[in-house]
């Protein structure tokens, strides 16, 4: 019977391999969070940040965007008006999704 004994050599490919797998793993997770970030920031923002990347789009293809700058504004207002609103329990579903509107 033959014991496989790892050389020095073998043993430091190996702990490199760790480290790299170790160093992906964590890549993965931060850019995961970052991802679950910028869509809690999209969902926040709602209305007025999708009309404004909308009208960067546009003025990125070569056309105006100011039609969606203007409705970016408008949500903006919508908004405002919204968060000056008492909210509590009872009405809460009231405010939210009707200001978008």
């Amino acid at each position: 019977m033959q014991i496989h004994r790892l050389t020095p050599l073998s043993r430091h490919v190996a702990s490199k391999i760790k480290i790299r797998g170790q160093g992906m793993t964590e890549y993965l997770v931060i850019l995961g969070l970052i991802a679950i970030a910028a869509i809690a920031v999209f969902s926040f923002f709602g209305q007025t940040m999708r009309n404004q990347v909308a009208g960067m789009a546009q003025e990125v293809g070569g056309k105006t965007g100011t039609a969606e700058v203007t409705k970016a504004q408008a949500a903006a207002g919508k908004a405002s008006t919204n968060a000056d609103v008492n909210m509590n329990m009872s009405t809460y579903t009231k405010g939210g999704a009707d200001g978008a509107k």
